[in-house]
C-alpha cells in the first residue's frame, strides 16, 4: 500500500507509479469525507486541472467520485491556472476545490491540492485531517459503485462536447474518447454537474484590482513566457486591450514542458532573455505550470526573482496607490522589505515557510502585500492564494506607473534604505549526518559567525541566526530530501559566501 502524505500542496507523486486512477479516487473520497464532516458538502466543489499528462480524465475520475457522494461539481471546461480555480472558489461561493496540478514539478509528475472555502492554500490542521481520511480510504479499497466508470465516461463527454461548443483547444490528454462510448449515467442528476469557464469572471476581477488607465497610458512591450502552462492565453489576453506590445513564447500546451521543468528560475529562462534583450522588451514574464508563481526578466536581461519583485512591488504599491498597513513575508525571504517598511512606517509581519501563513495573515491580519522567497505573492482585495497572474500585471503597471525600468526603480530604493544581497544553497549530505545535524540543532547558540556576533537566534521554522551587522542566516532540513537549505542575506556580498562557510563549520555540514 503506497504512502499518501496531504500537505498544503496536497499530494505530488509519479504518473502510473503511485499517481494512479485508483489513489486518486481514494484521495477524492477523503475530502469528500472531509467536507462532509464540516457540513459543507451542500455548497459544492470545484475541480480544475493543468496541462498535465491525463489532467482531464482524473479530473473527471474526481468528479465522478465526488457525484457519488451527491456533492455538486464545478468542472472547469480546460485546463485552468491554480488562482483561477481559487478564485472560482470565491465566486461560487463553493465549499472548496480540487486542483490537479504539480505545479512546476517535472512532467513525469502529476499532483491533487485541496483548496478550502476561504480560496486560500489549506493549513496543517486542514491537510492533517484530510491526510488522516486519505489513510482510511486506502485501507477500505472498496470497489466502485455500480454505473461510476459510466458516470466517468459521461463527465468526459461533456468537457470534449464544451470543448467543441467553445472552439478551445481539445480536452482529454489521453485515449480519444468518442460519443458513442459514453451514455448518460442514469444515476447521474444533471444539476450536480455544472461545466464552468473560471477565466472570464478571475479576469474581470483582476480588471478592478489593476490600474487599467496606467497601463493604458503608458503600455510597455512584454515577452510572455507560460512555460507550456496552464496559464496560457491569460496574460496576453488582459494586455493586448490595454495597448500593450506581445509576444509570446512556449505558449502551447506541452505535457513534457520542452523536456524542461515548468519553473521561472534563473536557469530556465535564457530563452526568454535572449528574446527580450534581442526584441529590446520592457518586460519578459515567465510563469510556472500552474501560474501561481512568477520570474521577471529585466530589459538589461538581469534575473529578478520573487525577492527583487516583491521589493519592487512593495515600493510600488505605497508610492503611487498610497497604501499602508502590514507587509507579510516568510521566515526565509529577504529582510529588505522590513527595511523598506520601517522607511515608511510600516509593520513586517514574519511567518514560517510557506505560503499557507502568507494567505492566513492577508485573510486574518490583513496584511495589503504578502510574499515568500519561493516566488509566492498575493494582495490584499485579491484571493489569500499566490497567484504569478496578479504579480506579473502589478509589474507591469508598476512599469507604467513609474515610466521607469527596474534598474532605475532599484535605485531609487537604494537611496531610501541599503538592499541587502541574498543567496540560497541546497546542502546535500547523507542521511546519517542528516539526523545527527536534526538533533544538534535545537541546542546550537553561536556565539558569532564569521566574525560576527550574534543579535539574537528565532525557531520559528529552522534555526535563523541575525548578526549584528543586520546580516541573518536561516537553515531548515528538506522532508523529502537528504539535504539542508540554507539561505543567507548580507549587506556586502562577499559576506555570503563568508557567512556560509562559517555555518558549514559551525554544524559540520
Amino acid at each position: 500500500m503506497p504512502e499518501i502524505k496531504f500537505g498544503t500542496d496536497g499530494w505530488r507523486a509519479v504518473i502510473a507509479d503511485e499517481f494512479t486512477f485508483d489513489n486518486v479516487s481514494a484521495v477524492t473520497r477523503a475530502i469528500a469525507r472531509y467536507l462532509a464532516e464540516q457540513k459543507k458538502e451542500v455548497d459544492g466543489v470545484v475541480v480544475g486541472f493543468d496541462n498535465r499528462f491525463l489532467s482531464e480524465e482524473f479530473a473527471a475520475l474526481a468528479s465522478a467520485v465526488l457525484l457519488e457522494e451527491k456533492i455538486k461539481v464545478y468542472l472547469c471546461h480546460r485546463p485552468t491556472p491554480t488562482p483561477a480555480v481559487a478564485f472560482a472558489v470565491k465566486h461560487y461561493r463553493a465549499a472548496g476545490a480540487i486542483m490537479f496540478t504539480a505545479s512546476h514539478n517535472p512532467s513525469r509528475y502529476h499532483g491533487i491540492k485541496f483548496i478550502p472555502h476561504y480560496a486560500g492554500p489549506a493549513l496543517p490542521a486542514e491537510t492533517d485531517r484530510i491526510g488522516e481520511l486519505v489513510r482510511i480510504a486506502l485501507q477500505e479499497r472498496e470497489p466502485e459503485k455500480e454505473g461510476a466508470k459510466e458516470r466517468y465516461l459521461f463527465i468526459l463527454q461533456k468537457m470534449l462536447e464544451d470543448e467543441i461548443k467553445t472552439g478551445s483547444s481539445p480536452a482529454p490528454s489521453g485515449p480519444a474518447l468518442h460519443a458513442g462510448e459514453a451514455g448518460k449515467s442514469e444515476e447521474l442528476p444533471e444539476e450536480l454537474l455544472v461545466i464552468v469557464h473560471p477565466r472570464e469572471p478571475y479576469l474581470e476581477h483582476l480588471k478592478q484590482v489593476i490600474d487599467l488607465n496606467a497601463i493604458k497610458a503608458a503600455p510597455p512591450h512584454v515577452v510572455i513566457d507560460p512555460m507550456f502552462g496552464a496559464a496560457i492565453g491569460y496574460l496576453d489576453s488582459f494586455l493586448l486591450p490595454l495597448g500593450c506590445r506581445v509576444e509570446i513564447i512556449r505558449g502551447c500546451r506541452d505535457p513534457l514542458f520542452g523536456g524542461g521543468l515548468p519553473d521561472p528560475s534563473r536557469h530556465n529562462l535564457e530563452k526568454l532573455r535572449t528574446l527580450v534583450l534581442e526584441l529590446e522588451a520592457e518586460a519578459g514574464l515567465a510563469l510556472d505550470g500552474d501560474g501561481d508563481r512568477l520570474g521577471v526578466i529585466a530589459p538589461d536581461g538581469k534575473y529578478l526573482g520573487a525577492n527583487d519583485i516583491l521589493l519592487l512591488l512593495l515600493e510600488h504599491l505605497v508610492e503611487s496607490r498610497g497604501w499602508s498597513g502590514v507587509v507579510a513575508r516568510t521566515v526565509a525571504t529577504t529582510h529588505n522589505l522590513d527595511r523598506l517598511a520601517r522607511f515608511y512606517g510600516l509593520t513586517t509581519l514574519e511567518t514560517p515557510v510557506g505560503f499557507k501563513y502568507i494567505g492566513q495573515a492577508i485573510r486574518e491580519q490583513d496584511a495589503f502585500l504578502g510574499g515568500e522567497e519561493s516566488g509566492g505573492i498575493s494582495i490584499r482585495g485579491h484571493i489569500p492564494e499566490k497567484d504569478g497572474i496578479l504579480a506579473a500585471l502589478l509589474f507591469i503597471e508598476m512599469l507604467a506607473a513609474s515610466r521607469s525600468d527596474p534598474a532605475e526603480l532599484f535605485r531609487k530604493i537604494s537611496t531610501k534604505i541599503n538592499i541587502l544581497n541574498f543567496n540560497r544553497w541546497d546542502i546535500h549530505t547523507s542521511s546519517a549526518r542528516k539526523k545527527e545535524i536534526l538533533e544538534k540543532l535545537p541546542a546550537w547558540h553561536p556565539q558569532e559567525i564569521a566574525g560576527l556576533k550574534v543579535k539574537k537566534i528565532s525557531r520559528v521554522d529552522g534555526v535563523k541566526v541575525l548578526l549584528e551587522d543586520e546580516s541573518w542566516c536561516l537553515i531548515r532540513s528538506s522532508g523529502t530530501e537528504d539535504l539542508f537549505r540554507l539561505y543567507v542575506e548580507a549587506l556586502d556580498e562577499g559576506m555570503l559566501e563568508e557567512i556560509r562557510h562559517g555555518i558549514r563549520w559551525e554544524l559540520g555540514l
